[in-house]
């Protein structure tokens, strides 16, 4: 599925309807963790309950208790190799269309967007991860005149949000090494790895992981053989 389908996907759902530490204030945050793609965060039991899972495991929704709030996790392969920028200007087109938007951030590998529009606030954070290969996000759209209560909610989820990274080396991965022209130099990760692999004496997979936030991974590929 291209990226411009799934966001079509995730607008449809969303209108349809190591562990950071839970945020701390009143309400019953428990601890969600995707299996197939890793991404975590943290959410109000007591405000929102599951309402759709997609059949292929990469995301979720859920519905407040009053049925006016709806919040969207999920991840998808970014098939189509587009960078932070392009994806924000593109779900700013197409999923928030009848929204004006007020907040947008882009800073290296993530981004936000938040706005209004006909009564309803929307507020999302899309982290990159793989290396560019896994779009992460998690929205929300709850009514404008419950800011009060909803903006404290975003916030509590933005800080334990952490991006998929368990199926890293999974993800737009090859069996066979891309090919690489004579003379071409690598840069210094994958050079590095290459030193790594000759000493093996086998090709490696080498995971280099952020040590501050977005705490995304890195791979790159050593080859024994040049």
């Amino acid at each position: 599925m291209s990226s411009r389908a799934a966001v079509w996907v995730l607008t449809a759902l969303l209108c349809q309807a190591a562990q950071a530490q839970a945020p701390t204030a009143a309400h019953d945050w428990t601890f969600l963790r995707n299996d197939r793609f890793g991404f975590s965060l943290h959410y109000p039991a007591d405000v929102f309950a599951a309402e759709k899972t997609s059949d292929a495991g990469d995301g979720q929704v859920f519905v407040s208790r009053e049925g006016d709030a709806r919040l969207l996790v999920g991840a998808l392969r970014n098939v189509d190799r587009l960078s932070p920028g392009a994806y924000q200007e593109l779900i700013a087109r197409q999923s928030y269309a009848d929204y004006a938007v007020t907040y947008r951030r882009l800073s290296g590998s993530w981004f936000v967007l938040s706005g209004e529009g006909g009564g309803k606030t929307f507020y999302e954070k899309v982290v990159f991860s793989c290396n560019g290969r896994l779009i992460n996000s998690f929205a929300m759209i709850y009514p404008s005149d419950r800011g009060a209560v909803f903006d404290r909610i975003v916030e509590g989820i933005e800080k334990s949000f952490r991006p998929g990274t368990a199926s890293c080396p999974e993800v737009g991965s090859t069996t066979s090494p891309p090919p690489r022209a004579e003379g071409v130099a690598r840069d210094g990760f994958s050079s590095l790895a290459d030193r790594l692999a000759r000493s093996r004496g086998r090709d490696v997979i080498v995971v280099l992981r952020r040590r501050g936030p977005p705490y995304d991974y890195r791979v790159v590929r050593g080859y024994a053989a040049q």
